[in-house]
């Protein structure tokens, strides 16, 4: 299986899970249903870093990718955590979003010189909103959850398209 099938069937799950937390955010659902889609996401996603960072011949994934990777399944995780444990105070973990969001630009500009314009896009998309969620959780930025959230559903949606696309076999569309 090559690396971009395997990184879109995790961004299928990342998709819908975004998809779904941007919902959330707004008010729409419950914590514990909530937690539930992350942790299977933290999972799977994390099986696939697993696989990238120690598979062998089983995989032509690398390093690379499997950092990439990972900085999303420990968000899914994190979010699965706070979420069944119901913590309010998510400043912690807004801290992390922010470094999150600063290793997105340049691992953006690498996948695009790497030629792979479209998940260049999606890693740029994924800056914005976690420098969203820095402001939102970080920063405190109360006023920030509608937009946020709203904003998080939208990307939730690229993000599950783009993953569909890559695990079909589909992908570079451009």
């Amino acid at each position: 299986m090559s690396v971009i099938t395997t990184l879109g069937m995790g961004l299928l799950f990342v998709g819908g899970v975004l998809f779904v937390n941007g919902l959330w955010l707004r008010g729409i659902g419950a914590d514990a249903d909530v937690s539930i889609f992350n942790f299977l996401t933290g999972a799977i996603t994390f099986l696939i870093v697993l696989w990238w960072a120690f598979g062998g011949n089983a995989t032509n994934g690398t390093a690379f990718d499997a950092a990439g990777t990972l900085l999303f399944s420990f968000t899914y995780l994190w979010i699965g955590a706070n979420a069944y444990r119901g913590i309010e105070d998510q400043r912690s973990f807004g801290w992390y979003c922010g470094f999150v969001a600063s290793v997105a630009i340049p691992t953006g500009y690498i996948v695009f010189q790497g030629g792979d314009i479209g998940l260049a896009g999606l890693w740029w998309l994924w800056a914005a909103l976690w420098a969203a969620f820095f402001a939102l959780l970080g920063l405190e930025r109360d006023e920030l959850t509608d937009p946020v959230g709203a904003f998080t559903s939208i990307v939730g949606v690229a993000t599950a398209v783009s993953g569909y696309l890559m695990a079909g076999g589909y992908w570079p569309v451009i």
